[in-house]
């Protein structure tokens, strides 16, 4: 049963990403201001870090198809991505110490290379009326703010979470 609750949880993040782009609006910010919640991608990456490489590529092909359907025009590019940087994240986790700090900073490397493959794929579509510069200082730094901020208030309870997880499993 408790191998259910972990999809469950990370489609409940993947609703609470849309809540928050919808509901959270602070008022000391400038509205220029974009703030990209990839609170189940994190999850995700969480997985890859504390439990199975395997189930987090999997994870990341299911989710990566429902951020693709349910937020984009262009099919593929969420797909792709999160099983690849899930990949590349288990394989820097192989050169690097395996704890907290460690994953906490893959994952927002994960992130920034996400949010730069999803710039370039909609300026190659030329989708997405938005310099570089504007990128970095209204999107992609604020993103890994808002991130950084979920990874430390995630990071723990995903990793106890998916530890009861192995032990029941095994």
């Amino acid at each position: 049963m408790k191998r259910f609750l972990l999809p469950f949880f990370i489609f409940l993040l993947f609703i609470a990403e849309s809540i928050y782009a919808d509901l959270v609006h602070l008022p000391f910010l400038s509205d220029q201001l974009i703030f990209v919640p990839r609170f189940s991608f994190l999850a995700i990456l969480f997985i890859c870090a504390f439990f199975n490489r395997n189930t987090a590529i999997l994870y990341g092909a299911i989710f990566g198809l429902l951020y693709d359907i349910v937020y984009t025009e262009v099919l593929g590019i969420y797909l792709f991505s999160f099983p690849l940087l899930v990949y590349l994240m288990s394989k820097g986790l192989k050169a690097l110490h395996n704890n907290v700090l460690v994953v906490i900073f893959l994952s927002l490397v994960a992130v920034t290379l996400l949010e730069f493959f999803v710039y370039g794929i909609q300026e190659l579509i030329q989708a997405l009326p938005m310099t570089l510069n504007d990128f970095v200082t209204l999107r992609l730094i604020p993103t890994l703010a808002l991130n950084l901020a979920a990874g430390l208030v995630l990071v723990y309870p995903i990793k106890s979470f998916l530890a009861g997880l192995r032990r029941d499993l095994d």
